[in-house]
Protein backbone atom coordinates (compact mmCIF):
# COMPACT_ATOMS: atom_id res chain seq x y z
CA UNK A 1 0.00 0.00 0.00
CA UNK A 2 1.34 3.42 -0.95
CA UNK A 3 0.76 6.98 0.19
CA UNK A 4 1.82 9.46 -2.41
CA UNK A 5 4.15 6.88 -3.93
CA UNK A 6 5.95 6.18 -0.62
CA UNK A 7 5.56 2.60 0.69
CA UNK A 8 4.26 2.24 4.23
CA UNK A 9 7.32 0.25 5.20
CA UNK A 10 9.61 3.15 4.34
CA UNK A 11 7.88 5.58 6.69
CA UNK A 12 9.55 4.44 9.97
CA UNK A 13 12.99 4.43 8.36
CA UNK A 14 12.38 7.84 6.79
CA UNK A 15 11.33 9.35 10.13
CA UNK A 16 14.29 7.78 11.92
CA UNK A 17 16.80 9.01 9.34
CA UNK A 18 15.23 12.48 9.35
CA UNK A 19 15.60 12.68 13.14
CA UNK A 20 19.19 11.43 13.00
CA UNK A 21 20.36 13.74 10.26
CA UNK A 22 18.27 16.61 11.64
CA UNK A 23 20.01 16.34 15.02
CA UNK A 24 23.40 16.21 13.34
CA UNK A 25 22.51 19.20 11.13
CA UNK A 26 21.69 21.24 14.26
CA UNK A 27 24.95 20.14 15.88
CA UNK A 28 26.90 21.02 12.74
CA UNK A 29 25.19 24.43 12.64
CA UNK A 30 26.33 25.12 16.21
CA UNK A 31 29.92 24.44 15.15
CA UNK A 32 29.86 27.70 13.18
CA UNK A 33 28.90 29.76 16.25
CA UNK A 34 30.96 30.96 19.22
CA UNK A 35 30.79 30.01 22.92
CA UNK A 36 28.77 32.31 25.12
CA UNK A 37 30.96 34.38 27.40
CA UNK A 38 30.78 33.51 31.09
CA UNK A 39 28.26 30.68 30.77
CA UNK A 40 27.62 27.43 28.89
CA UNK A 41 25.97 27.99 25.55
CA UNK A 42 26.68 29.60 22.21
CA UNK A 43 26.14 32.82 20.37
CA UNK A 44 27.12 34.66 17.18
CA UNK A 45 28.84 35.66 15.06
CA UNK A 46 28.63 32.94 12.43
CA UNK A 47 32.04 31.78 11.13
CA UNK A 48 34.62 29.04 10.78
CA UNK A 49 36.82 30.05 13.73
CA UNK A 50 36.27 26.72 15.53
CA UNK A 51 37.44 24.75 12.50
CA UNK A 52 40.47 26.98 12.10
CA UNK A 53 41.26 26.53 15.78
CA UNK A 54 41.11 22.74 15.54
CA UNK A 55 43.15 22.54 12.33
CA UNK A 56 45.84 24.84 13.75
CA UNK A 57 45.95 23.27 17.23
CA UNK A 58 48.87 20.81 17.49
CA UNK A 59 47.26 19.12 20.49
CA UNK A 60 43.94 18.50 18.75
CA UNK A 61 45.60 17.31 15.55
CA UNK A 62 47.95 15.10 17.55
CA UNK A 63 45.07 13.43 19.37
CA UNK A 64 43.24 12.88 16.07
CA UNK A 65 46.38 11.36 14.51
CA UNK A 66 47.00 9.15 17.55
CA UNK A 67 43.39 7.97 17.42
CA UNK A 68 43.68 6.98 13.76
CA UNK A 69 47.01 5.19 14.27
CA UNK A 70 45.69 3.44 17.37
CA UNK A 71 42.54 2.29 15.54
CA UNK A 72 44.64 0.99 12.63
CA UNK A 73 46.87 -0.96 15.06
CA UNK A 74 43.84 -2.52 16.76
CA UNK A 75 42.41 -3.42 13.35
CA UNK A 76 45.62 -5.10 12.18
CA UNK A 77 45.98 -7.19 15.34
CA UNK A 78 42.27 -8.10 15.19
CA UNK A 79 42.83 -9.44 11.66
CA UNK A 80 45.94 -11.39 12.67
CA UNK A 81 44.22 -12.99 15.67
CA UNK A 82 40.63 -13.06 14.49
CA UNK A 83 41.08 -14.76 11.13
CA UNK A 84 42.80 -17.91 12.51
CA UNK A 85 40.16 -18.04 15.24
CA UNK A 86 37.37 -17.81 12.67
CA UNK A 87 39.06 -20.45 10.51
CA UNK A 88 39.33 -22.86 13.44
CA UNK A 89 35.64 -22.36 14.25
CA UNK A 90 34.65 -22.87 10.62
CA UNK A 91 36.87 -25.84 9.82
CA UNK A 92 37.25 -27.69 13.13
CA UNK A 93 36.01 -31.29 12.76
CA UNK A 94 34.98 -31.31 16.43
CA UNK A 95 31.55 -29.85 17.03
CA UNK A 96 32.27 -29.30 20.73
CA UNK A 97 35.26 -27.08 19.94
CA UNK A 98 33.21 -25.02 17.47
CA UNK A 99 30.39 -24.64 19.98
CA UNK A 100 32.72 -23.63 22.80
CA UNK A 101 34.52 -21.01 20.70
CA UNK A 102 31.28 -19.60 19.31
CA UNK A 103 29.75 -19.57 22.76
CA UNK A 104 32.76 -17.75 24.21
CA UNK A 105 32.55 -15.08 21.50
CA UNK A 106 28.81 -14.63 21.83
CA UNK A 107 29.13 -14.48 25.62
CA UNK A 108 31.33 -11.40 25.34
CA UNK A 109 28.40 -9.49 23.80
CA UNK A 110 26.39 -9.97 27.01
CA UNK A 111 28.71 -7.69 29.01
CA UNK A 112 28.92 -3.97 28.36
CA UNK A 113 31.99 -1.83 27.84
CA UNK A 114 32.01 -0.60 31.45
CA UNK A 115 31.92 -4.14 32.86
CA UNK A 116 34.75 -5.21 30.57
CA UNK A 117 36.83 -2.17 31.43
CA UNK A 118 36.55 -2.80 35.17
CA UNK A 119 37.24 -6.49 34.59
CA UNK A 120 40.48 -5.62 32.83
CA UNK A 121 41.37 -3.24 35.67
CA UNK A 122 41.15 -6.19 38.05
CA UNK A 123 43.19 -8.42 35.75
CA UNK A 124 45.89 -5.94 34.71
CA UNK A 125 46.22 -3.73 37.78
CA UNK A 126 49.40 -3.55 39.87
CA UNK A 127 47.72 -5.93 42.33
CA UNK A 128 45.85 -7.72 39.58
CA UNK A 129 45.77 -11.36 38.58
CA UNK A 130 48.30 -10.97 35.75
CA UNK A 131 50.92 -9.19 37.87
CA UNK A 132 50.43 -11.61 40.76
CA UNK A 133 51.00 -14.53 38.37
CA UNK A 134 54.14 -12.92 36.88
CA UNK A 135 55.56 -12.23 40.34
CA UNK A 136 54.73 -15.75 41.57
CA UNK A 137 56.48 -17.28 38.54
CA UNK A 138 59.52 -15.07 39.06
CA UNK A 139 59.26 -13.56 35.60
CA UNK A 140 59.36 -10.00 36.97
CA UNK A 141 60.75 -8.40 40.11
CA UNK A 142 58.07 -5.72 40.43
CA UNK A 143 54.55 -5.20 39.11
CA UNK A 144 54.39 -4.27 35.44
CA UNK A 145 52.43 -1.15 34.46
CA UNK A 146 49.64 -2.64 32.35
CA UNK A 147 46.90 -0.09 33.03
CA UNK A 148 46.65 3.69 32.85
CA UNK A 149 48.65 3.55 29.63
CA UNK A 150 48.27 2.57 25.98
CA UNK A 151 48.91 -1.10 26.77
CA UNK A 152 45.84 -1.58 28.93
CA UNK A 153 43.59 0.37 26.55
CA UNK A 154 44.87 -1.66 23.59
CA UNK A 155 44.31 -5.01 25.29
CA UNK A 156 40.80 -4.11 26.44
CA UNK A 157 39.79 -2.66 23.09
CA UNK A 158 41.22 -5.65 21.24
CA UNK A 159 39.16 -7.93 23.47
CA UNK A 160 36.11 -5.83 22.61
CA UNK A 161 36.59 -5.75 18.82
CA UNK A 162 37.98 -9.24 18.19
CA UNK A 163 34.58 -11.03 18.35
CA UNK A 164 33.12 -8.64 15.78
CA UNK A 165 35.83 -9.44 13.27
CA UNK A 166 35.90 -13.18 13.95
CA UNK A 167 32.15 -13.58 13.59
CA UNK A 168 32.10 -11.46 10.42
CA UNK A 169 34.75 -13.62 8.75
CA UNK A 170 33.41 -16.87 10.17
CA UNK A 171 30.36 -16.84 7.91
CA UNK A 172 32.48 -16.16 4.83
CA UNK A 173 34.85 -19.02 5.59
CA UNK A 174 31.93 -21.35 6.18
CA UNK A 175 30.56 -20.43 2.74
CA UNK A 176 33.76 -21.67 1.06
CA UNK A 177 33.10 -25.33 0.16
CA UNK A 178 35.50 -27.68 1.89
CA UNK A 179 35.76 -29.54 -1.43
CA UNK A 180 37.62 -26.58 -2.91
CA UNK A 181 40.36 -26.88 -0.30
CA UNK A 182 40.41 -30.66 -0.64
CA UNK A 183 40.81 -30.34 -4.42
CA UNK A 184 43.80 -28.03 -3.95
CA UNK A 185 45.45 -30.49 -1.57
CA UNK A 186 44.73 -33.37 -3.98
CA UNK A 187 46.59 -31.40 -6.66
CA UNK A 188 49.67 -31.21 -4.45
CA UNK A 189 49.17 -27.95 -2.55
CA UNK A 190 50.17 -28.01 1.10
CA UNK A 191 47.97 -26.85 3.94
CA UNK A 192 49.59 -23.39 4.11
CA UNK A 193 49.50 -22.96 0.34
CA UNK A 194 45.83 -23.89 0.26
CA UNK A 195 45.13 -21.49 3.11
CA UNK A 196 46.93 -18.50 1.60
CA UNK A 197 46.20 -19.17 -2.10
CA UNK A 198 42.60 -20.38 -1.86
CA UNK A 199 40.79 -19.62 1.41
CA UNK A 200 42.19 -16.18 2.19
CA UNK A 201 41.74 -14.68 -1.31
CA UNK A 202 38.13 -15.88 -1.49
CA UNK A 203 37.32 -14.31 1.88
CA UNK A 204 39.12 -10.98 1.31
CA UNK A 205 35.82 -9.02 0.99
CA UNK A 206 34.74 -10.34 4.40
CA UNK A 207 38.15 -9.48 5.85
CA UNK A 208 37.79 -5.90 4.64
CA UNK A 209 34.22 -5.70 5.98
CA UNK A 210 35.34 -6.99 9.36
CA UNK A 211 38.29 -4.61 9.37
CA UNK A 212 35.98 -1.68 8.63
CA UNK A 213 33.73 -2.69 11.53
CA UNK A 214 36.68 -3.03 13.93
CA UNK A 215 38.15 0.28 12.79
CA UNK A 216 34.85 2.11 13.31
CA UNK A 217 34.58 0.68 16.84
CA UNK A 218 38.20 1.44 17.71
CA UNK A 219 38.29 4.99 16.35
CA UNK A 220 35.17 5.93 18.34
CA UNK A 221 36.19 4.22 21.60
CA UNK A 222 35.36 6.22 24.72
CA UNK A 223 34.94 4.06 27.83
CA UNK A 224 38.16 2.07 27.54
CA UNK A 225 40.57 5.03 27.23
CA UNK A 226 38.60 6.87 29.93
CA UNK A 227 38.73 4.07 32.51
CA UNK A 228 41.93 2.25 31.56
CA UNK A 229 43.87 5.26 30.31
CA UNK A 230 43.83 7.08 33.62
CA UNK A 231 43.89 10.45 31.91
CA UNK A 232 47.14 9.59 30.13
CA UNK A 233 45.45 8.12 27.07
CA UNK A 234 43.11 10.47 25.25
CA UNK A 235 41.40 9.52 22.05
CA UNK A 236 39.36 11.96 20.01
CA UNK A 237 36.10 10.93 21.74
CA UNK A 238 37.60 11.83 25.12
CA UNK A 239 38.86 15.12 23.69
CA UNK A 240 35.36 16.01 22.48
CA UNK A 241 33.91 14.99 25.85
CA UNK A 242 36.32 17.35 27.62
CA UNK A 243 35.26 20.22 25.38
CA UNK A 244 31.62 19.55 26.24
CA UNK A 245 31.68 18.83 29.97
CA UNK A 246 34.97 20.33 31.18
CA UNK A 247 35.45 23.42 29.03
CA UNK A 248 31.72 23.79 28.24
CA UNK A 249 32.68 24.88 24.73
CA UNK A 250 29.82 23.40 22.72
CA UNK A 251 30.69 25.08 19.38
CA UNK A 252 34.29 23.85 19.44
CA UNK A 253 33.13 20.37 20.48
CA UNK A 254 30.69 20.39 17.55
CA UNK A 255 33.45 21.45 15.14
CA UNK A 256 35.77 18.75 16.51
CA UNK A 257 33.02 16.16 16.12
CA UNK A 258 32.32 17.23 12.55
CA UNK A 259 35.99 17.01 11.55
CA UNK A 260 36.27 13.63 13.26
CA UNK A 261 33.14 12.38 11.49
CA UNK A 262 34.46 13.51 8.11
CA UNK A 263 37.78 11.71 8.68
CA UNK A 264 36.02 8.55 9.93
CA UNK A 265 33.54 8.45 7.04
CA UNK A 266 36.31 9.06 4.50
CA UNK A 267 38.32 6.18 5.96
CA UNK A 268 35.31 3.86 5.95
CA UNK A 269 34.59 4.82 2.33
CA UNK A 270 38.15 3.73 1.58
CA UNK A 271 37.40 0.36 3.20
CA UNK A 272 34.22 -0.04 1.14
CA UNK A 273 36.09 0.94 -2.03
CA UNK A 274 38.67 -1.77 -1.34
CA UNK A 275 35.90 -4.25 -0.61
CA UNK A 276 34.30 -3.47 -3.95
CA UNK A 277 37.58 -4.01 -5.78
CA UNK A 278 38.18 -7.28 -3.92
CA UNK A 279 34.67 -8.50 -4.70
CA UNK A 280 35.01 -7.75 -8.42
CA UNK A 281 38.42 -9.42 -8.65
CA UNK A 282 37.54 -12.47 -6.58
CA UNK A 283 37.76 -15.75 -8.47
CA UNK A 284 34.25 -17.21 -8.93
CA UNK A 285 33.47 -20.35 -6.99
CA UNK A 286 32.61 -22.23 -10.10
CA UNK A 287 36.07 -21.57 -11.52
CA UNK A 288 37.71 -22.96 -8.42
CA UNK A 289 35.55 -26.02 -8.27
Amino acid sequence: MRIGGLPWLLLPMTVLMALFFGAFAVFAFVSFLQPASGMPGYQGPFGVANYVRFLTDPTALGILAETIVFAIAVTIVSILLGYPLAYIMARSPHRIIRSLLLGALVLTFLSGSINRAYGWLILLGRRGVVNDALLALGLVDRPVALVYNWTGVFIALLHFTLPYFALTVFGSIRSVPAQVEEAARDLGAGALTTFFRITVPITVPAIISGAALVFSLAISAFAFPLLLGGGRVRLISNFIYDQLFVSFNLPFAAASSTIFLIVAVATLCGFFWLEGIATRRRIPMGGLA
